[in-house]
Parts: C-alpha cells; sequence; structure tokens
C-alpha cells in the first residue's frame, strides 16, 4: 500500500495525479500534512509541479469539457468521502475508457463522484439565493459558512451580478475570502475576520429588510416545517432576517 501526502491544492492534487501514472502505482490514500497521519502506512510527499498539473488538466480537457468540469469541480466536494482517492480512480478510468466512463453510475467511484457533485452544486445554488451582503465602510461584506468549497462558484455568480461593486465574500469554514472590485478579483487566506460594527444606514437597511419579512407573512397559515424544508437552519446565522437584533441595539446605545 502507498500513500501520497501534498499541499491541499488542486494544482497538487492534479501533481498526485501525474506521479501516479509516473511511479505505476495508485496510492490508497491521498492528504494532507494538517490530517492525521496513518499509523502503518509511510507517506510519500508529492511537490505541487505547475507544469505536470498543466499536463493532467490539458489531458482531461481533451477527453471533454464535461469530463474537465467534473474532476475541477468534485475537488470541491468536500463532503465526499476519501476525495483525492475517488477523484484518482476516476480519472484513471477516464483515461482508460474515455469520457463515456464518466456515466457508468454503476461504478462506485463514479457514483460516489456524481452523489457529492449534487449535493455542492445544490449548495452553491442555494447559496446564491441566501448570501446576503452588509456595507462596512463602503464595501460590501458576507460571511457563509458551507459544507463544501462553493466560494469559487459564488465568486463567478456574484462578479456577473456586481460588476461594478466593491465587495467581499468570506468562507469562515475555509478560511478563505473572494475579494472584488471593479479592477480586480482575487482569492485571498484568511484565517479569521472581525468586521467592524455596523453604521446607522445599514442598521436602518436591516430593519427594513426584517420588518418585510415578519409582515409578507400570513400568521394563519404559518407553517415552521415547511419553511424549514425550504429555508434550512444551517443557513440562518448569516441571514439578515434571521440576525439577532443585538448588533443594531448595540449601535443604537452608542449614539
Amino acid at each position: 500500500m502507498t500513500g501520497y501526502l501534498y499541499d491541499g491544492s488542486f494544482d497538487g492534487f492534479l501533481s498526485c495525479v501525474f506521479e501516479s501514472y509516473a511511479r505505476k502505482e495508485q496510492p490508497s490514500i491521498i492528504q494532507t500534512p494538517e490530517q492525521e497521519q496513518p499509523f502503518l502506512l509511510a507517506l510519500t510527499s508529492i511537490a505541487t509541479c505547475p507544469d505536470k498539473a498543466k499536463r493532467v488538466r490539458n489531458g482531461l480537457k481533451r477527453l471533454s469539457e464535461e469530463v474537465w468540469e467534473m474532476i475541477r469541480d468534485g475537488f470541491l466536494c468536500d463532503c465526499m468521502n476519501n476525495r483525492e482517492v475517488s477523484l484518482l480512480r476516476l480519472i484513471h478510468q477516464l483515461f482508460r475508457y474515455g469520457p463515456s466512463a464518466a456515466v457508468n453510475y454503476a461504478d462506485p467511484d463514479v457514483n460516489t463522484v456524481c452523489k457529492a457533485l449534487r449535493a455542492m452544486r445544490n449548495e452553491a445554488h442555494l447559496l446564491t439565493g441566501f448570501v446576503r451582503f452588509s456595507e462596512y465602510n463602503g464595501v460590501l461584506v458576507s460571511v457563509i459558512s458551507p459544507k463544501n468549497q462553493v466560494l469559487p462558484i459564488l465568486a463567478q455568480h456574484f462578479s456577473i451580478r456586481f460588476p461594478g461593486e466593491q465587495f467581499m465574500i468570506y468562507d469562515q469554514n475555509h478560511r478563505t475570502a473572494f475579494m472584488h472590485t471593479p479592477q480586480k478579483k482575487e482569492f485571498i487566506e484568511i484565517e479569521s475576520l472581525t468586521l467592524p460594527p455596523i453604521g446607522k444606514e445599514e442598521a436602518a437597511f436591516r430593519a427594513m429588510w426584517r420588518s418585510y419579512f415578519d409582515h409578507v407573512a400570513i400568521a394563519q397559515r404559518e407553517n415552521p416545517v415547511c419553511q424549514r424544508t425550504h429555508l434550512a437552519m444551517r443557513y440562518r446565522p448569516w441571514m439578515t432576517e434571521f440576525v439577532d437584533q443585538q448588533q443594531e441595539n448595540a449601535y443604537q446605545l452608542t449614539e
């Protein structure tokens, strides 16, 4: 049995794929230094090599654009058990049998990857509607806590939606932020984020939004179970209409 140790980046993973072919082996585990190391298995460190990663990337794109997107987006699926190994085994099948291997749902690896992709893309789709921005000194800021690494998908969506705005989306689970200005877009790693107190105008907008949310409902038809089905509890801590009013009250006391 063999195992690989890599830096956790996508290019690092593609470098692992390249090395698995070069060494003619399929590792049983691929993980980062932060993860718990196996007791009886020595791991081989695989350095990230942009050239090797590019060769694997180009090979996948030659198979088909759908195949490339399947692997690219599959790497964002933190909900997938043994993610890197499942993707590696799938890549070996794709290069051996061609793009048709990607729709062989009877295969355990294809089935695992497809299920994870559905969950990740569904989470990203929901967050395009559930993300709430607040203004801090002229910059729109949103904090999210997704299960999967959906920030690249959200970044593309909101960059198209707000091309002229300055905004930031911070993924506190993965400690990554997407920064957008009309001139520049970039992803940066942020260990933690402490936001300043909200201003008077932002507090007023939050109050108006919460008032709208409260008054648009029909009290006689209130159905908490149905509401939780369409608006899961795990999205609510960062949604304006469910945020506790403590922040607004704290601001008003300082006025």
